[in-house]
């Protein structure tokens, strides 16, 4: 007879998805946390953070205020084109400044509110980032990791959104 296999546990999925996600690691690798037990995933994770790969998940407000520091340093080294990166400037400041806002929301909706601007400014952003990337002031590594950067923040808003509003049906 052969031997049983192992089948994850939802919750030792969810934790493999989310290293996936966070981690953006090699395709061996999601392998790998999608089939270890669940003892063995805080030892990966300790494998991980002694190999110098974060694990700690970061706010959304710690994220957005590391966008616009780098958008800032970014629009400083481009001096032609001061009406996107004064936009671009704009929009990527104010999604840590509503993110931020709703934590002093007065109400369930103006929680959810804060977080849609949010989004919507990150929208912006992008459109802002790929407007100077196509206009050549940006080069595609630039680009690229801000982009990313940005990326990250929206998929975190669109899950905060979806959970608030699903919390408030509750």
């Amino acid at each position: 007879m052969p031997p049983a296999r192992y089948v994850p546990s939802a919750r030792e999925c969810f934790i493999s998805y989310r290293l996936q996600i966070d981690l953006q690691i090699s395709q061996w690798t999601k392998f790998i946390i999608s089939h270890l037990p669940k003892a063995n995933i805080s030892l990966f994770i300790l494998n991980l953070k002694q190999k110098g790969i974060n694990t700690e998940q970061k706010t959304i407000k710690e994220l957005a205020v590391e966008l616009t520091v780098e958008i800032n340093d970014l629009c400083d080294t481009i001096k032609a084109k001061a009406v996107f990166t004064n936009q671009l400037l704009r929009s990527c400041s104010s999604i840590g400044a509503n993110t931020h806002e709703a934590k002093y929301a007065q109400s369930t909706a103006d929680f959810i509110n804060k977080p849609e601007i949010a989004l919507k400014e990150c929208y912006e952003t992008e459109y802002w980032l790929e407007i100077l990337f196509k206009v050549h002031s940006l080069s595609e590594q630039q680009y690229k990791k801000v982009n990313t950067k940005c990326g990250t923040i929206r998929r975190k808003l669109i899950a905060s959104i979806t959970t608030a509003k699903k919390n408030r049906g509750q």
